[in-house]
């Protein structure tokens, strides 16, 4: 099975910070690697923090982003960060949301973690790097990074790398990087939408979302056949 070097294991503690001159500004969005080794539970690092509900939890637990993507922002920042740049807790060497399927497992030192949600990239990112179209460009693109669930827990070393263990099944297989299509680019498309909602390893709150965009499709679809006969 494939191994993905990481960079970085980082975790944050929630502080306010003064990116923003529009509103106040709380959040663990600045991570630094801990000494050592750290547990990893099912609603993350012990020392991990998260500011609003929306952010953490089981079905989030554990953040990625790839080293990679940092070239899609080397034209907008004189430099780039060596790791963190998005609070990720997981800043992976080379890995691609095209090869990445919801359900993939991998081994985290002691822990193993399944892939579980898209990275919906927020306000507060984008206000860090006084980026204005931050958030617009990388929801378009496809490389938000993702989340894992844990499935098991244990203690996470400094110098652990990441390995899949166990991939999802091909009959419902979707990439992190489809699902983002499909959710910022595409959100009218009944087939895709069908197929996504079919996918096992989805968090319900996701599910719920692409319903409601399912559902609208296709009173669009119907509206504009009535229109036609």
């Amino acid at each position: 099975m494939e191994t993905y070097q990481l960079i970085a294991i980082t975790t944050g503690k929630v502080e306010s910070l003064d990116y923003s001159k529009k509103r106040p500004m709380r959040s663990a969005l600045n991570k630094e690697k801990f000494n050592d080794k750290m547990y990893l539970t099912h609603t993350g690092f012990t020392e991990d923090e998260q500011e609003y509900k929306d952010h953490g939890g089981p079905e989030k637990a554990v953040c990625l982003y790839s080293k990679n993507n940092y070239k899609l922002w080397e034209n907008d920042l004189n430099v780039l960060p060596e790791y963190a740049m998005f609070g990720e807790n997981l800043t992976a060497q080379d890995i691609d949301e095209q090869k990445i399927h919801f359900g993939d497992q991998f081994q985290l030192g002691e822990a193993i973690i399944e892939v579980s949600e898209i990275r919906e990239p927020c306000w507060k990112i984008q206000a860090k790097y006084q980026i204005p179209d931050l958030v617009k460009r990388m929801s378009q693109s496809g490389r938000t990074g993702f989340y894992f669930r844990v499935v098991k827990e244990g203690y996470v070393n400094q110098t652990d790398d990441l390995t899949l263990i166990k991939q999802a099944e091909p009959e419902t297989a979707l990439t992190v990087f489809e699902l983002n299509d499909i959710y910022y680019n595409d959100k009218k498309n009944i087939e895709r939408l069908q197929y996504a909602l079919n996918n096992p390893y989805l968090t319900d709150a996701r599910k719920e979302k692409l319903q409601k965009f399912l559902n609208r499709a296709i009173k669009i679809s119907e509206k504009n056949k009535e229109s036609l006969s």
